[in-house]
């Protein structure tokens, strides 16, 4: 506002008394008649220097490294300058309109405040303007905005303390950086930015000048919205800058000859590369709980988008382009109804290095990894499968145990609905019956649901839950015993969490967005990730290791193989194919990839797709193709190798299975394989069939046979299934003599597979030997005798999971 001329007599004296030791006596005194509207405001304590409110700064987030991502602000859009760094004849337009004075007069105007009493005592018009520019600071930054008479004497009595404590230099600039000039610019250095796309420095004359007009009413003068009072109100302020001989008449028309700007510069510097947009609203999100940026929620916002903070985030822009890249590229056509997810985490630390939020045009700000914005987890299936197996190992389970994982399966559970009341049914994955009786890492290779449901529940539903919580993933209805097999939803993020523990050597590291944050003085507010926890031993850990690798080199998650890097991990898909998972890692890196429809359950299958979807297609291919392009150039790990594994021992099915009750029987007792005995030596007499020059012609001849055993065959029957194991094959040692002859000596090798296999039923079964194992299936309760060699050792499997 424009500045009143100043009274040279009584308010100049009253300013000297105000300047000297008795100013707010003598100010109540004089003011004495308008004690009732001053009410209390004169109880200001001197002895205190006046605290301004910080400006507010905008702050920068960084990726991992340190590239600018983005500049979080509120409306209150802020390009802080020095008084250096103004253009002059800005500095000039401003004080010729608002407080020409300023370097030279009292820093108060007290025809203002007589005004603002005459106005509240006798009901007149609004107070009028001619405030002065150390008034305004304090009206801006102390005080409120409202125009009364009580708060003009106190912004008076504080702007006389201000004038004590900071220079006119140093006020005049925080004026400058104060000023709201319409469009959320606040300060010349937003507004110039705003309306020119200039900096302050670059300021001409008449752009000063309507930045100057525009003090008095920022919205009345918008040069966008109403032109032709801005028009004016800039021409008024050119012509008081000649006036006050501050510019020539030359330059006075070429400014008014200039046009106002037309449009908005934004003030909001874009989030960055695709998919780094979410990546920040996470930042946002973790920042907004943080009580070391305020005590109250309010505190933290105003610290996050007014603070001037350097926020330093995870993110690896390298990864990131990688991610978006695989999601691209990996998913199918289904016209955007499925999405992918995928997050990427440093085992080391716990640092989220990449993300793919897996939201599509219908679910705009949902992220699928974290839940933000939408409404809980996702199923995970078999790869929930992690924490029992985890929690057998921790318990003194083998990995060489065996288990029955035939299917279907069904199990107590009191109170369940469905089509057998009070009991759960479970299926293999992909339909198939399973195997019989099965090593723990087999049935994790071959995610076999009915060989953990019934590990799991021999452990106790708790103890898997609980091995879950300690590697912070929790589920919502601990008591299902579907949660073995990933039937309780979960997020990404936790189970990349998990997942990079085992790579970490059990360390469990809180997945984090944020490295860092540093206030505009330099303090670290937020201090990097801690060391972890040691949540699963090392030796534990490196047993994992070698169980999850399994699932790469041979079972449903080959897709996943990195050629001369090991890896480890575990497929996910849930019933009617509507969520699909790959959790896998190397030594340097934990990744997720989820993929399913983000706004609900809905099956993968054709023709919404071009298949049925597994955890071991489109999510392990993504997973696969990120990978290989994230870890490029970085030096090959080795998992930690494990200690020794203990002897196996058959798993008996828990108290609860009743699956012989629906036509599937469970057995009770199976007994290992019998040893290789010693061998064993038969001699036999015989004729040859025709002689040569050397062997007499009917001479009867010895024939030895050395043998390793009888049988080299252990076959387990039970009703409707069976299990062959079969042992290297045996080497025969064959020594004949004839009579006048040196012995002869020959050594042969039976050749692997099942030679001959009979079953006492008149149907009869013959068992086939493929790549993958010999497979065996008898309809009847009997005992099947056979004859079988092999080269190495073979158990009989029929089925894999997802």
């Amino acid at each position: 506002m424009r500045a009143v001329t100043r009274n040279p007599g009584f308010a100049q004296a009253l300013l000297l008394i105000l300047a000297g030791g008795l100013g707010l006596g003598l100010l109540a005194s004089l003011l004495l008649p308008f004690a009732p509207a001053l009410g209390g405001v004169l109880k200001v304590n001197t002895s205190v220097p006046v605290q301004l409110k910080s400006l507010t700064l905008p702050s920068k987030v960084y990726n991992a490294n340190g590239q600018l991502m983005a500049v979080l602000q509120d409306s209150d859009f802020r390009r802080p300058v020095t008084l250096a760094q103004v253009a002059p004849i800005a500095v000039t337009a401003i004080l010729d309109v608002e407080d020409r004075g300023f370097f030279t007069q009292s820093p108060i105007d007290l025809s203002s405040i007589l005004r603002a009493a005459k106005a509240d005592l006798g009901g007149g018009g609004g107070l009028q303007g001619g405030s002065t520019i150390t008034q305004q600071l304090i009206k801006e930054t102390v005080l409120t905005p409202k125009r009364t008479f009580g708060r003009k004497i106190k912004d008076a009595i504080l702007s006389l303390r201000l004038a004590k404590q900071m220079s006119k230099d140093q006020i005049l600039e925080r004026y400058l950086n104060t000023i709201y000039l319409g469009n959320g610019a606040y300060g010349v250095g937003a507004a110039a930015y705003a309306y020119f796309n200039e900096d302050a420095s670059q300021l001409n004359l008449a752009q000063s000048a309507l930045l100057a007009a525009m003090i008095e009413d920022p919205g009345g003068y918008d040069p966008i919205i109403h032109p032709a009072s801005a028009l004016s109100r800039r021409n008024l302020a050119i012509s008081q800058m000649l006036t006050d001989g501050s510019i020539s008449s030359a330059q006075a028309s070429a400014a008014e000859a200039q046009t106002l700007p037309t449009s908005i510069h934004t003030v909001h510097i874009p989030g960055g590369p695709p998919g780094q947009s979410t990546f920040l609203e996470e930042v946002v999100k973790a920042l907004e709980g943080n009580p070391a940026l305020g005590a109250t929620p309010q505190d933290r916002y105003n610290a996050i988008f007014g603070g001037g903070l350097s926020i330093y985030t995870t993110l690896n822009p390298t990864m990131q382009t990688a991610a978006d890249a695989a999601v691209a590229q990996g998913l199918p056509d289904t016209g955007g109804e499925f999405t992918a997810a995928l997050v990427a985490i440093d085992p080391a630390n716990g640092e989220v290095r990449a993300l793919v939020p897996g939201n599509n045009s219908t679910t705009a700000g949902f992220d699928v990894v974290t839940g933000l914005g939408g409404n809980g987890g996702r199923q995970p299936g078999s790869s929930f499968k992690l924490f029992t197996l985890l929690d057998a190992i921790t318990q003194g389970y083998s990995i060489d145990d065996t288990i029955d994982g035939s299917s279907p399966c069904y199990f107590s559970d009191p109170g369940l609905a469905g089509p057998i009341p009070g009991v759960y049914k479970a299926n293999n994955a992909e339909g198939l019956t399973g195997t019989d009786i099965i090593s723990l890492t087999t049935a994790t290779a071959d995610s076999i649901n009915c060989a953990y449901l019934r590990l799991g529940l021999d452990l106790g539903l708790p103890s898997v839950v609980n091995q879950a919580a300690i590697m912070h993933v929790t589920v919502p209805n601990p008591t299902y015993p579907s949660l073995i097999i990933g039937g309780e939803g979960v997020e990404p993020i936790a189970m990349a969490g998990a997942y990079a523990t085992v790579a970490d050597n059990g360390v469990y590291h809180q997945p984090t967005f944020i490295d860092r944050v540093v206030g505009p003085d330099g303090k670290v507010l937020i201090a990097p990730p801690g060391q972890g926890q040691q949540v699963v031993s090392p030796e534990d850990a490196a047993v994992a290791d070698s169980v999850l690798t399994q699932v790469i080199a041979r079972g449903t998650g080959t897709a996943a193989q990195l050629p001369g890097r090991p890896a480890a991990g575990k497929t996910g898909t849930t019933d009617s194919y509507t969520n699909a998972w790959f959790d896998g890692y190397t030594p340097q890196l934990a990744t997720v990839v989820w993929m399913g429809d983000p706004n609900g359950n809905a099956a993968m299958r054709p023709p919404a797709t071009p298949e049925d979807v597994y955890g071991g297609t489109y999510p392990t291919k993504i997973w696969h193709d990120f990978m290989a392009a994230a870890l490029a150039g970085q030096p090959v790990l080795q998992f930690p190798a494990p200690g020794p594994v203990g002897p196996g021992k058959y798993l008996p099915p828990p108290s609860i299975d009743v699956s012989g009750k629906y036509g599937q029987a469970v057995p009770t007792n199976v007994a290992p394989p019998p040893p290789p005995s010693t061998p064993t030596t038969t001699c036999t007499a015989t004729t040859p069939a025709s002689t040569s020059s050397t062997t007499p012609g009917a001479a009867p001849a010895t024939t030895c046979t050395t043998t390793p055993t009888s049988s080299s065959t252990s076959v387990t029957t039970f009703p409707g299934f069976q299990t062959t194991t079969t042992y290297p094959g045996e080497i025969l040692s064959t020594t004949t003599t004839y009579p006048g002859q040196p012995p002869v000596s020959t050594t042969s090798t039976l050749p692997p597979g099942v030679t001959t296999t009979t079953f006492p039923n008149p149907a009869g079964v013959t068992c086939t030997s493929t790549p993958s194992g010999i497979f065996c299936h008898d309809t009847t309760d009997t005992t099947a005798t056979t004859a079988t060699t092999a080269t190495t050792a073979t158990t009989a499997t029929t089925a894999r999971g997802g």
